[in-house]
């Protein structure tokens, strides 16, 4: 029994430029998850450095003692600890993308036990085409991370 030609489905033509488009606007909608990640990642970070500068204060003020913040360039990474039991609070790497300029002013400073800081300066960060920047104010202990 023969088929009526309304019948035979779909050709092999057809078929192929429905695969094309579905693949084109496959390949569009996850082009774009890349620099949502990377802003993902970027904000992540500053929250982090953020709450561990500022766990290094409340750390040196509740426990009235020298609290260093130390930033190694070329391991890519800080470190928070205590200079009375020389003790590691906080050691963390720099996630992947976010790197430290060398034109920096400062690479560690300490933070008393009335939470104020011995160095002040600016500390610049590379993140893609953007700079982050991580400025500690004189004496007072005050800090802002700026995009």
């Amino acid at each position: 029994m023969k088929r009526p030609k309304n019948e035979a489905g779909f050709t092999f033509p057809e078929m192929l430029v429905v695969l094309l488009i579905v693949s084109v606007i496959t390949a569009l909608a996850f082009a774009g998850f890349k620099p949502v990640k990377h802003t993902i990642v970027k904000k992540m970070f500053i929250n982090q450095l953020e709450n561990d500068l500022y766990l290094a204060q409340t750390d040196a003020i509740s426990r009235q003692t020298n609290v260093y913040v130390q930033f190694f360039r070329q391991s890519n990474m800080y470190a928070i600890f205590e200079a009375r039991k020389n003790a590691t609070i906080v050691k963390r790497r720099l996630p992947e993308g976010i790197k430290m300029f060398e034109n920096g002013s400062f690479h560690s400073y300490a933070i008393g036990p009335d939470g104020n800081v011995t160095q002040f300066g600016t500390l610049y960060f590379q993140s893609g085409q953007e700079q982050i920047k991580l400025v500690t104010h004189i004496g007072s202990g005050r800090f802002y991370v700026e995009e």
